[in-house]
């Protein structure tokens, strides 16, 4: 089975501090604080003990803060301080939670702690009374790998969600031995029925128990998705050997619909339901949102049958063109002038007042039309080619931004968002290219914010780490973009220069349903202010969501709500009101 379709686990962190809980240990408050001395300098991994008082009080003395007042700030604090009992020197009051306490919540509070007290232990109380411990710096470990997990899977059923079905599915076709990859779109057939007769917590019931009976009947390296409602995919390879390919395709298929066709006792009566079931094998030049669509297609085509059925698509792509991208074609399209970047604005959450713009890169291809990054990226990527793409940004941008100076004067943006490659940021003399086309166009270097990429980790910035550093040292801002979506954690804001963040779409999508969600949103908006960066919310698609980033102090927003992507001449009017209402909507919002 190909690597590219290998799913990762899908086994949900733990979200409950008990589970992260060690055992800590407990000392009685008249203990001498030359006997807790020797206690720690006897065990170097003792972080910290808890202290007993009589009246039943907790305390709580850390390894760092003990061995200072020891060592005294002239060497004398152990010969003043050894016979004194160490609840004196205690934290009379540290942060104690119970083990069914959320790690989002809990996060959220250590957040708000003084600074002094912001990386103290967290003692957590067991129902039978015995503490734990826990470290600032393991919660938040435990907070990034949630936000991670769920910008890849569906909330309801633990499986893959759509946004990840589709990268995956991207990548498989895009992958050097691609032909063969195969989609099954399945389809429930009576979801309706028991939604309306049995009610959405039943129908709710029938979705997990066939995500767990597709998940059973995949092979190793499937990966089955949620892609909405009651449609299900699963990505996989189909090895044809000797066999002829539609048998082949048709027995893929059966396999998933005799798994959901088989009745699960833990449902209520009349809550079973059978499935449409449809099959896409892709062909050398097949692409993911192509495939997806035979996919669903055939699914559909079963569905008109009678349901309970399989239908198949063969060889998908061998009509296509070839990637647009291929080759040195970005080349070609810069000279031509088929190359467009859009805006979209960036408002204050409070006042509305357009404060930044980001630019995204469109290709108006001569053949397909106006194409999305996503298009055509992956082939400049493999033909080298991304910090040429990168450069035409820069220059188009300082020309539009120059533009609009001299036509808006101070009602221009103040600031111009870039996504820059992680190719382009490891240059050795990148931040000298990066500010060239400001320079040449008379702008300052902070005008300029740099997007990093989400889908690179910190070893991917390694050798960019110095010419980040040196465009802070410019004035040019440092945003992480997708904030708990691709690689980007926490980690990522104590090791680069980042003057702001972005709340990925995912969180702001399910703030008003989502209580982590919510919880997670206020947490960065807290740590935005603590640290002095800005924090911005994507995705904004309506007045609710927006209403509550102002009752979390979230400070920018941006979405479609706001204002679609749009070229320069297009957000001319808007940024002379610099209010995102009544912004014209252009043709193809493409992201």
């Amino acid at each position: 089975m190909m690597d590219a379709v290998a799913d990762v686990a899908a086994v949900r962190p733990p979200d409950l501090v008990g589970a992260l809980a060690r055992p800590v240990a407990v000392i009685d408050a008249s203990m001498r604080c030359g006997d807790l001395d020797l206690q720690f300098r006897a065990d170097p991994a003792l972080a910290c003990v808890a202290v007993v008082y009589l009246d039943g009080g907790i305390g709580l003395i850390t390894r760092d803060r003990f061995g200072h007042l020891m060592s005294g700030p002239f060497g004398y604090g152990r010969a003043l301080w050894e016979k004194t009992p160490a609840g004196r020197t205690a934290d009379p009051a540290p942060m104690i939670v119970p083990e069914d306490a959320g790690v989002v919540d809990v996060c959220e509070l250590v957040g708000r702690r003084d600074r002094i007290r912001r990386y103290d232990e967290v003692l957590v109380r067991r129902p039978d009374g015995r503490l734990g411990r826990v470290s600032a710096a393991r919660l938040y470990e435990a907070l990034a790998d949630l936000m991670a997990h769920q910008a890849i899977r569906d909330p309801l059923t633990g499986l893959a969600n759509r946004a990840h079905f589709l990268d995956r599915l991207d990548a498989a076709c895009r992958g050097e031995s691609h032909p063969g990859v195969a989609v099954v779109f399945v389809d429930l057939d009576r979801m309706k029925q028991v939604n309306d007769g049995l009610g959405h917590n039943v129908g709710d019931r029938l979705i997990v128990s066939t995500a767990h009976r597709l998940s059973a009947a995949a092979r190793d390296g499937d990966l089955v998705a949620r892609l909405g409602g009651d449609e299900f995919a699963v990505l996989s390879r189909l090895v044809t050997g000797g066999r002829r390919a539609d048998l082949s395709a048709v027995a893929l298929g059966e396999r998933f619909r005799l798994a959901v066709a088989t009745p699960d006792p833990g449902l209520p009566p009349g809550a079973h339901s059978l499935a449409s079931v449809g099959v896409a094998v892709g062909a050398a030049r097949a692409d993911a949102q192509t495939l997806l669509s035979e996919a669903d297609m055939a699914m559909y085509r079963a569905k008109q049958a009678g349901g309970d059925a399989v239908r198949i698509a063969l060889d998908v792509g061998d009509q296509l063109d070839a990637h647009p991208g291929a080759g040195d074609a970005i080349v070609a399209a810069i000279e031509r002038g088929e190359l467009r970047l859009f805006y979209q604005p960036i408002i204050g959450v409070d006042d509305g007042r357009v404060r930044s713009v980001e630019a995204l890169v469109r290709w108006q291809h001569p053949r397909h039309g106006l194409l999305a990054p996503d298009r055509f990226l992956p082939d400049v990527q493999r033909a080298r080619l991304l910090p040429e793409l990168d450069r035409w940004v820069l220059e188009r941008m300082a020309a539009d931004l120059a533009a609009w100076d001299a036509e808006l004067g101070g009602q221009a943006p103040r600031y111009v968002n870039v996504n820059l490659t992680v190719e382009t940021l490891r240059a050795a003399d990148a931040a000298a290219r990066i500010l060239a086309p400001l320079r040449a166009a008379s702008l300052s270097p902070a005008r300029l914010r740099v997007e990093l990429p989400e889908s690179a980790d910190l070893a991917d910035f390694r050798d960019a780490i110095g010419q980040l550093h040196e465009l802070r040292r410019q004035g040019t801002g440092i945003v992480l973009d997708d904030m708990g979506a691709g690689s980007a954690t926490l980690r990522h804001l104590s090791v680069l220069p980042v003057t702001g963040l972005k709340i990925d779409r995912s969180f702001v999508a399910g703030m008003l349903d989502n209580r982590n969600d919510h919880a997670v949103i206020r947490l960065l908006a807290d740590l935005g202010r603590s640290l002095a960066i800005d924090v911005t919310a994507e995705g904004v698609e309506g007045d609710e969501q927006l209403d509550r980033l102002r009752r979390l102090q979230v400070p920018f927003a941006q979405g479609y709500h706001l204002g679609l992507p749009a070229p320069a001449d297009h957000l001319t009017a808007l940024l002379r009101t610099g209010r995102p209402r009544g912004v014209a909507r252009v043709p193809t919002p493409l992201r």
